[in-house]
Parts: structure tokens; C-alpha cells; sequence
């Protein structure tokens, strides 16, 4: 009996040994253009380990002894605009993990968001990004405060508040009850307007106008609530192994119907 429980445990190590070894797919956008290579198992698994343990750290370095979640939002949003600098022209927009933007330092648009996304999943507040589908190519990143969803533009730094001084809800903004400020918690106007958007908008009214447009078909909090998380957009939910795991299941289900 002893004899064979030896068989069988070597057997199932052999068995994770050659299964670890197996070839699997990693792909890499240069410029948005997609490329594809081959890699064992056991490396994208470390891999995959690596980039999570250093989200977690991360997370806890930036908002070390900070707990309450604006200022969580907040001052993840400042370790990005302080720490990612906007991709020159000429120099490569490579995407391939959100970790590669902070190990570059440098990120589009979009990958402003994504990664702020993922930082504030990993910090617990829900959160994911969302490009527009209203003919302007900018990207806003969604999360979660109080129970209502409100917006954050990383890129430029800015968040949007309400009447009452609160991060104005989807609603607020679909509603066009909103002003803009700066992560500072100042009002934009034409002292700062520079400062924060360099050339983009000459003033206020710009400002307004450009993200009015951009606001025009967000999505409800409702419709966001019954998305499911893997579905409203980006790839906050994936970097942890559970989230991994639950949307692997997700998309065999999917792929089932």
C-alpha cells in the first residue's frame, strides 16, 4: 500500500512537472501592434506571482498609514502623475503589463487609467477604466466611494466634484452638475489651466465642452453594477490569482454559451 502511494505521488509530480513545462502563448503590443511568443507555463506562473507581490507593495508603499478611501484615490492618482510621464513622440508605446508602465515610467492615455485601475482594485476600491465611445479617444477611469461611482482622468490629473464638494457621482455628471479640479483640491481656471493641461484648452469653457462630449454615453451606475466586473472594462480585476482564476471560469462559461 505504502509502495504505491509513492508511485502515485511521484506520478502526480511528474505530471506538474511536465504540464509546467508545456508551451504556452504571451503576446506584447509595440505601438499597437500585437506579437506573440512561445513560453513554459512554470515561467508565466512566476511571472504572474512577480507582478502581483509588487502591485501589493506598491499599493502599501504609496498610501502608507492612509485609510480613508478618498484620499487613497487621491493620492494614488498623484503617485502616477508624479511618478509616469507622458510618452514622448517617437519613443515606443509598448503594452504588455500594467507593472511594465511603472518599470518604464512611461504610459499613453489609456495606460494612465489602467494602471490606476488596477492600483485602486489592490488598494480595495472597485475601479476600472473606460474609453469613450463618442469619436474622442480619451480614456477616464471609474471607481467605487460610498456606494455610487465616480470618475478620475489620471492623464491630466483631475477629478470631478459635485454641488456638495463630493466626488460627483455618474449621475452628477450625466447631469452636467460637476466642476473640475486638480488632485491638489483646487478649482480649474486660468491660473492653473496651463499648468494642468498645457496647450489642450485655452479655458474653462474648453474644458467643459471636451469632457461634456466625453460624458455623453457613460454608462449608468446601474448599468455598471449589473456588468459583470469582467466585462465593464480593462483588466483591474485579473492581476490578482483569485480575480485570475474567476476569470478564467468566467470566460469558459462564456465560451460554453
Amino acid at each position: 500500500m505504502r509502495k504505491k502511494k509513492i508511485i502515485y505521488l511521484v506520478m502526480f509530480f511528474l505530471a506538474i512537472f511536465f504540464i509546467l513545462n508545456i508551451n504556452t502563448t504571451r503576446s506584447i503590443g509595440i505601438n499597437y501592434k500585437v506579437m506573440e511568443y512561445k513560453i513554459p507555463i512554470y515561467l508565466k506562473v512566476m511571472d504572474f506571482y512577480n507582478r502581483h507581490y509588487n502591485y501589493k507593495y506598491l499599493v502599501n508603499n504609496i498610501n502608507n498609514k492612509i485609510y480613508d478611501k478618498k484620499n487613497i484615490i487621491l493620492n494614488t492618482t498623484k503617485w502616477i502623475k508624479d511618478n509616469i510621464k507622458k510618452t514622448p513622440e517617437g519613443v515606443d508605446t509598448i503594452d504588455y503589463h500594467p507593472l511594465t508602465i511603472v518599470q518604464r515610467r512611461l504610459g499613453k492615455g489609456d495606460q494612465f487609467n489602467d494602471l490606476l485601475s488596477v492600483l485602486l482594485v489592490y488598494a480595495n476600491v472597485d475601479s476600472f477604466y473606460y474609453l469613450s465611445s463618442n469619436n474622442i479617444s480619451h480614456s477616464l477611469t471609474f471607481f467605487k466611494i460610498d456606494n455610487y461611482w465616480s470618475i478620475i482622468d489620471p492623464y491630466y490629473g483631475i477629478y470631478f466634484v459635485n454641488n456638495e464638494g463630493l466626488f460627483a457621482s455618474v449621475e452628477d455628471i450625466k447631469n452636467s452638475e460637476w466642476e473640475v479640479f486638480t488632485l491638489e483640491s483646487k478649482k480649474i481656471n486660468l491660473s492653473n489651466i496651463k499648468e494642468v493641461f498645457g496647450n489642450k484648452f485655452n479655458d474653462y469653457d474648453e474644458v467643459k465642452n471636451f469632457y461634456d462630449k466625453l460624458f455623453y454615453n457613460l454608462p449608468s451606475s446601474n448599468d455598471i453594477d449589473n456588468t459583470y466586473i469582467f466585462d465593464r472594462g480593462g483588466r483591474s480585476y485579473t492581476q490578482d490569482p483569485l480575480g485570475r482564476i474567476r476569470y478564467e471560469i468566467h470566460n469558459m462559461i462564456k465560451l460554453k454559451h
